[in-house]
């Protein structure tokens, strides 16, 4: 397992980039929580995410997507999903979208109805590991399922240093619930998980008051 300590002079980015696309997995902080992940083509590392997390196979992750242009590779948008994501990405702002045919997203992390949930991360360490990295990330928080964030540094260590191939430090984070999720149907837009963004400010701005 190698342990990187974050700081932006001295983290040798492309070694992450490259053990994240060799098919290894890793830890990693975000705007929210620490993350656990690797590359969203490779099934092996998908599976082994699964098994690290003790998370049911029915149960699909999250990817993280340099931007609008990466995510529009890979998903289809409407007009209203667009404006959405311009607003509130990146952040804690995570929308629930249809998967592009010619999309290389691992068919292991697409619901039966073709979905992923998807979300730019504003954290950054995720916005220079995009800067050398050209495929989204499969992201899902840091802890057991079933079990509370962890938010301290060394708990994060000692939970996964075993269990993981790389493990980025940037020390403690803030409390947070996480990303909110979106999904927006024929009729409405749903709430799927209410996180750090107000559930109230997206439902504002999709209906038009602000």
């Amino acid at each position: 397992m190698k342990l990187l300590s974050y700081t932006e002079s001295h983290l040798d980015i492309k070694k992450v980039a490259k053990i994240i696309k060799e098919g290894y997995t890793i830890c990693y902080p975000t705007e929210t929580l620490y993350g656990l992940g690797c590359n969203c083509e490779d099934q092996r590392a998908i599976d082994k995410i699964y098994d690290i997390k003790k998370r049911e196979k029915e149960k699909n992750f999250t990817l993280l997507f340099k931007d609008l242009n990466m995510l529009s590779d890979n998903c289809e948008t409407s007009d209203s999903e667009a404006r959405l994501i311009n607003k509130f990405s990146p952040g804690p702002f995570s929308i629930v979208l249809k998967v592009k045919k010619q999309s290389s997203i691992n068919s292991k992390i697409i619901s039966p109805n073709k979905e992923v949930c998807c979300r730019i991360s504003s954290h950054p360490f995720v916005i220079r590991l995009f800067e050398v990295l050209d495929t989204p990330i499969v992201s899902t928080s840091a802890n057991l399922s079933g079990n509370n964030n962890i938010f301290l540094f060394k708990t994060i260590y000692n939970t996964f240093h075993n269990l993981v191939d790389c493990i980025i430090d940037y020390g403690d984070i803030n409390k947070s619930l996480g990303s909110t999720i979106v999904k927006e149907t024929s009729s409405d837009l749903v709430i799927i998980r209410e996180g750090d963004l107000s559930s109230s400010l997206i439902m504002d701005f999709y209906d038009g008051k602000s």
